[in-house]
């Protein structure tokens, strides 16, 4: 058999040992999830580790569909989700249905923290990193757009880091024990985005069910 031969016939069995992987991991994220009082959940976390928090990744909980919420989590029963620049990746209907399926998992009272990139912060090199279509982003959201778009799947709105429309920054305290996010005014100091006292910036507010 010759070399070309046997990765011919590897590769048409990597679909079912790729599967095969997936259900083992979904398998120990289940045991997981049923092991751990009080529920977090990181969405979109990629290879980020916080102590006390569960991650996934697109392979094992692809957030922009509802039957994989429903293959690891019960309705009502996660206490806090933690989404930093994840959403922006996402179009506007694969959003929606992933800020319904965090409302629908959450807790009555419970937690998404969300950082995404503030769109009312204009300045040249901001703007040229965060802007679709840079680095696969789609949308971008500022605090009006995404304050509508969770008030209208039933949350409830706390600005903590944004720019509001004439371009002023606002600010209030945070417990990052809450959810931490990197980029942000309390965290970040990348220079090349250095503004006054500020370096890189999110839009983060807190939605609560």
């Amino acid at each position: 058999m010759t070399l070309n031969q046997t990765l011919s016939d590897l590769a048409q069995h990597v679909p079912f040992y790729r599967s095969l992987r997936r259900r083992a991991v979904v398998e120990g994220l289940r045991r997981q999830i049923a092991a751990t009082k009080p529920l977090n959940l990181m969405i979109g976390g990629g290879q980020t580790a916080y102590d006390g928090w569960i991650f996934t990744d697109r392979d094992f909980l692809d957030v922009t569909q509802p039957d994989q919420w429903a293959a690891l989590f019960a309705p009502d029963t996660i206490d806090r989700i933690l989404s930093e620049h994840m959403l922006e990746h996402l179009s506007e209907s694969q959003a929606e249905t992933t800020l319904r399926e965090c409302h629908r998992y959450l807790k009555p009272g419970g937690l998404l923290r969300l950082a995404v990139p503030d769109g009312y912060r204009r300045d040249a090199p901001y703007v040229a990193e965060a802007a679709p279509p840079n680095d696969g982003h789609q949308v971008f959201y500022n605090i009006d757009t995404l304050t509508s778009l969770l008030t209208s799947l039933g949350f409830t709105i706390t600005p903590l880091e944004y720019f509001d429309a004439n371009e002023r920054f606002h600010a209030r305290p945070w417990d990052e024990n809450e959810g931490m996010i990197m980029r942000s005014v309390r965290f970040d100091t990348q220079k090349d985005f250095q503004r006054g006292d500020l370096f890189y910036t999110s839009l983060i507010v807190d939605a609560r069910k």
